[in-house]
């Protein structure tokens, strides 16, 4: 895995205004993730289901964290992810450029 990087670049975009461009060193393999245990800085914490904003599967990589040793990096494509409550009516996405998040957040 030595030199494989992975760029997350999201445009500006209502959703994400400030948008972001930044690049993650990878060491290991990139999955598909559906499910994470995720708790957003408005509403509850919970299990949410996380796609690309232009609906495919989001991929999830564990990446060198400098702060936390290794993290999981969720990514999307170029408008970033979509979260949704699992079992929440409320059919208003949350959007995020990416998340780091530790292994045990992914739930499938």
């Amino acid at each position: 895995m030595a030199g494989r990087y992975i760029d997350v670049v999201v445009e500006e975009q209502d959703e994400i205004p400030e948008g972001c461009e930044l690049r993650f060193h990878a060491v290991g393999e990139t999955r598909p993730v559906s499910r994470i245990l995720y708790e957003p800085l408005t509403g509850p914490e919970g299990e949410y289901e996380v796609t690309a904003a232009g609906g495919q599967p989001a991929l999830a990589a564990p990446v060198d964290d400098s702060g936390a040793g290794t993290s999981i990096l969720i990514y999307g494509d170029a408008r970033g992810l979509r979260l949704r409550r699992v079992g929440d009516g409320d059919p208003t996405p949350i959007a995020e450029p990416y998340l780091l998040l530790s292994d045990d957040a992914i739930v499938g």
